[in-house]
């Protein structure tokens, strides 16, 4: 090989060490302070667009997510983007359409307003929000790789730091300048929630949601947080007896369908950089296995040759003295 092939050979070599190296300190620190905006955002614009338009508005123009992991993956190459990935994430799009719409049927009695009072701006804020998920999830996809480069109790501790840091000075601001008081709970059973919810809500499913991710791509994930709403009206009915239409369940088949449609994707490809691995320790196994039976040819043709042998004989004495000598 020429010293191009060579040098090229070397540059890939650490470009795949570089994928394979766990993340230092300062790598996880700044990543971990980029997700912590993007994340504070997108859950701001959820929360913020639910008092400008409906809860079925906010739901459905937030379940545009998907749309968005696909689009940004595809760019980014995280994702390989197939009719049959658009396909599921529009059945997934549908289904929470028909959920919601059949949750707000369902409350039309409990007095929910019929006309919010800026349906524009919450519809673009839950879209902001959607577009945000996109974001920082293809980001940390791109950024990590796999689950062995990253130590998630470093990255969330990070994020907690962050976010004690930097976000929680921004409710005296609110407080001091009247937009927004600040006032703890009064109810102790509220304290309890806001705890259980903590834990489970937010700690426990944000670490299974990472890892999970990074097992297997934005777009399954995105798609699977989606079974959420299908299965908090489930929930609904098994606890409080509640019935739900027809347009509950076929929505709630729609759900499932498209995240069962991108997992059968997920499942047939394959990862190009495992697919690179296979093939380097293939042609290193046929280099060694070539190497094998040059020597066993040789040591061969040693023996079947009258003239050779004394040779032979001689050069295995001479190493045999050797390695006598260095073991004195």
């Amino acid at each position: 090989m020429g010293p191009l092939q060579d040098t090229s050979l070397e540059q890939g070599f650490a470009e795949e060490d570089s994928l394979d190296r766990p993340l230092t300190h300062r790598e996880t620190a700044e990543l971990s302070f980029a997700f912590c905006i993007l994340w504070f955002a997108a859950n701001w614009a959820t929360n913020a667009s639910l008092a400008y338009t409906t809860v079925a508005s906010s739901t459905i123009l937030a379940s545009l997510s998907g749309f968005f992991t696909l689009a940004i993956g595809a760019f980014l190459k995280t994702e390989s983007f197939s009719t049959i990935k658009l396909i599921s994430v529009c059945m997934s799009l549908m289904g929470v359409a028909l959920v919601s719409e059949s949750d707000r049927g369902g409350n039309s009695s409990a007095g929910e307003p019929s006309a919010p009072p800026a349906p524009l701006w919450g519809d673009f804020l839950a879209l902001l929000s959607a577009m945000f998920y996109g974001c920082y999830t293809v980001m940390l996809k791109v950024r990590i790789q796999n689950e062995s480069r990253v130590n998630m109790s470093l990255f969330f501790g990070f994020v907690g730091l962050f976010n004690i840091v930097l976000l929680w000075p921004v409710f005296g601001v609110l407080h001091w300048t009247g937009i927004e008081p600040f006032e703890l709970p009064s109810d102790t059973r509220v304290i309890w929630m806001i705890g259980v919810n903590a834990v489970v809500g937010t700690l426990v499913s944000d670490y299974l949601w990472l890892l999970s991710m990074l097992m297997t791509s934005p777009l399954v994930v995105t798609l699977g947080l989606s079974l959420t709403i299908p299965l908090a009206l489930l929930g609904d009915i098994i606890g409080y007896g509640r019935v739900l239409g027809f347009g509950y369940w076929v929505g709630a088949g729609l759900v499932l369908a498209g995240f069962f449609g991108v997992n059968s994707v997920a499942l047939t490809e394959q990862d190009p950089d495992e697919e690179d691995r296979e093939e380097e320790v293939a042609i290193q196994q046929a280099a060694s296995c070539a190497t094998a039976a040059v020597a066993a040819s040789v040591l061969i043709a040693e023996e079947r040759d009258p003239l050779v042998q004394p040779f032979s004989r001689s050069r295995r004495a001479s190493r045999a003295s050797r390695s006598s000598s260095q073991i004195r």
